[in-house]
């Protein structure tokens, strides 16, 4: 998630719909405890090839603190699900595409990356933009919109179709949500149709027509269950080393006189 372009607008999203995000430090606390197992792992089979139960503690003590990280990304796997089932992700996407994708720089390419990865357009709809602060400002001698900015320019005329200078004409979304084209990124976006995209009523050919909010509570749903499954999961694995290593503690003792004695 912290890695993918692809997942990692989700984060910034969290970080702006909270006073004390909790995703980022679960995500980190994730990446820290895969390594810290594998470097646990290790000292375990030096423990087991030298038989010193000096090391065999320190990898139970190890797998003990391993076992209530893992916990805790679990608990926090479902304190997200509970957390995001309410109204609050979509009290802040309906104010980032109604007053503040226009006035915040910073807004315009979260919403767009949202827009472009999810397949959505506003947050319930298409028709949330028709009333937003972004639509507001547009000049009325302009209609085309220009991708990567919050503004408009005027059409060239290479377009596929010629625009007229009424303001009913003018584009309605941005052009994140319009559908695009093979290649295209979210840096670069290519739509299939820019005009037709803008036409009122339009077809889902030429416009995502599901909202955000819905898209990201989906994701959200399926993302958190994994997540505490995988913490859950992992914990239960801990569980059966801390066993293990308990037995093999208390039996190296008699390994070691086997050992002499047959010498």
């Amino acid at each position: 998630m912290i890695l993918e372009p692809k997942r990692s607008y989700i984060l910034d999203l969290v970080d702006f719909s909270e006073d004390d995000p909790l995703l980022r430090f679960a995500a980190y606390a994730s990446i820290v405890t895969g390594i810290s197992t594998l470097l646990v792992g290790f000292l375990a089979c030096c423990g087991a090839i030298k038989a010193e139960r000096c090391m065999v503690v320190s990898f139970l003590i190890f797998l003990v603190f391993i076992f209530f990280a893992e916990i805790s990304i679990g608990v926090l796997g479902i304190l997200y699900r509970e957390k995001f089932t309410g109204d609050r992700m979509e009290v802040y996407l309906s104010n980032m595409s109604h007053n503040r994708y226009y006035r915040d720089k910073w807004v315009l390419p979260l919403m767009d990356t949202i827009q472009f990865y999810l397949n959505c357009c506003g947050s319930h709809s298409p028709s949330d933009w028709l009333s937003s602060q972004w639509r507001s400002s547009i000049p009325p001698d302009s209609l085309i919109f220009d991708p990567g900015s919050p503004h408009l320019s005027v059409p060239n005329k290479s377009e596929d179709e010629a625009a007229s200078t009424d303001p009913a004409n003018l584009p309605i979304v941005p052009d994140s949500c319009c559908v695009q084209m093979q290649g295209a990124t979210v840096n670069n976006r290519i739509a299939r149709s820019l005009i037709r995209c803008q036409q009122p009523g339009t077809a889902r050919l030429w416009r995502h027509q599901l909202g955000c909010h819905e898209r990201l509570q989906h994701w959200f749903n399926e993302q958190t269950i994994l997540f505490a499954a995988i913490g859950f999961a992992f914990a239960a694995f801990q569980i059966i080393g801390m066993c293990v290593s308990v037995v093999l503690w208390r039996r190296i003792n008699d390994y070691l006189y086997v050992d002499s004695y047959e010498r």
